[in-house]
């Protein structure tokens, strides 16, 4: 006789959907391909092999960790392992050694994830968890790593810069003095100039002070210009592995929200408030900073699409993904304009994401035919 089927009950409404967690996994796994041709196309084969080395030690620490728990080992293949390593690695420098990422994805894994029982039950993302533990034990290599992109072009207008043109820089006091390896380091220098003016102005230099502010401004006039951008939005610049090319990130969107993996108001709340934020205090002063700049540069395209959407560390109900969006987005512009790093947006979703349980409990909808209690 046959074993009668078994059925799993569950409280009401029942939601049908034909998505499952491997296909969202390697959905984005497939969003993320273009950017990694772009990385491949700027800074050589080497970028593959960083991306390889993270993914494989992305998988071989979740496998492990699951023959130590005693769990299914079946889980390791539901593409989370795979997407956490291609992440950890687009977050990294191009010139870090290979061995570099293998330790972040371990750590992303085993304690950013398996330790809080694994995929749905993780806090904060691993990913961006593996890149800030890197950023604290390694702070050297993480911030010498940087590499301008492969000059195919052979004529020189941005293996120099970091994806500042040649012509851009014309008309900017000693140009040749800038070493920022990203325009987020070359802002970063020009908010420095400012601040250093106003020192300098009080023990009485009026003219040292100006010709710092005239430097800092241009430098900003620099980024602002129109070459600069381009060669932001299609990758010729200094950056992270997987953040250069906006163009194949926002084509990597564009795939997820047919697939109808990506909401929207996650990554439009967060580039939004960055936008309006880099133009409101982007700048020297208020009211002149340049929003498509701030959106562009930094890892702000790829943290909006590909973290801040995260599933399982972002709220779960539609004011609350603004609110987290909006959030995230003030954080960054916080680290941008006035922090230690040029840089703020994997320390913004790391922060949010911990507020993602009160934001869930502050924005649940009210159940069907509920009434308060008077006093």
């Amino acid at each position: 006789m046959a074993e009668p089927r078994r059925f799993e009950l569950a409280i009401s409404p029942h939601v049908i959907s034909n998505l499952d967690t491997r296909r969202i996994m390697y959905d984005v796994a497939v969003a993320l391909l273009p950017a990694l041709a772009a990385a491949v196309w700027f800074f050589g084969p080497r970028a593959l092999l960083l991306v390889v080395a993270s993914v494989a030690a992305a998988v071989l620490s979740e496998y492990l960790s699951l023959k130590f728990m005693k769990r299914p080992v079946s889980f390791v293949l539901d593409g989370s392992a795979v997407v956490t390593g291609i992440l950890l690695a687009f977050n990294l420098p191009p010139g870090v050694p290979v061995w570099l990422p293998v330790v972040g994805s371990a750590f992303a894994i085993v304690v950013g994830k398996q330790a809080f029982g694994g995929l749905g039950h993780n806090i904060v993302n691993p990913a961006l968890l593996g890149r800030a533990f890197l950023m604290a034990s390694f702070p050297v290599l993480m911030t010498a790593g940087w590499t301008a992109p492969v000059n195919r072009d052979g004529d020189g207008t941005y293996s120099d810069t970091h994806g500042i043109p040649v012509v851009e820089l014309a008309g900017v006091p000693g140009a040749d003095a800038i070493s920022g390896a990203t325009p987020l380091n070359v802002l970063k220098q020009s908010f420095d100039l400012d601040s250093g003016a106003g020192a300098v102005e009080l023990e009485g230099d009026r003219a040292g002070a100006d010709e710092m502010r005239l430097k800092a401004a241009s430098m900003r006039r620099a980024l602002y210009g129109a070459g600069t951008l381009k060669n932001l939005l299609i990758g010729k610049r200094g950056g992270c592995l997987g953040e250069t090319s906006i163009v194949m990130l926002f084509l990597g969107g564009i795939y997820l929200v047919l697939r109808k993996v990506l909401e929207l108001r996650l990554p439009l709340s967060y580039l939004g408030t960055v936008a309006l934020l880099g133009w409101v205090f982007g700048g020297g002063g208020w009211f002149d900073g340049n929003p498509l700049f701030h959106v562009l540069s930094g890892g702000v395209v790829l943290g909006g699409i590909f973290m801040v959407s995260d599933m399982v560390t972002t709220p779960v109900t539609p004011r609350g993904r603004i609110i987290f969006g909006l959030g995230a987005g003030l954080i960054t512009m916080i680290i941008r304009r006035w922090g230690g790093y040029p840089e703020g947006c994997s320390y913004s979703i790391l922060l949010m994401n911990l507020t993602t349980p009160l934001i869930n409990r502050l924005t649940r909808p009210k159940f069907f035919g509920e009434v308060k209690k008077n006093g």
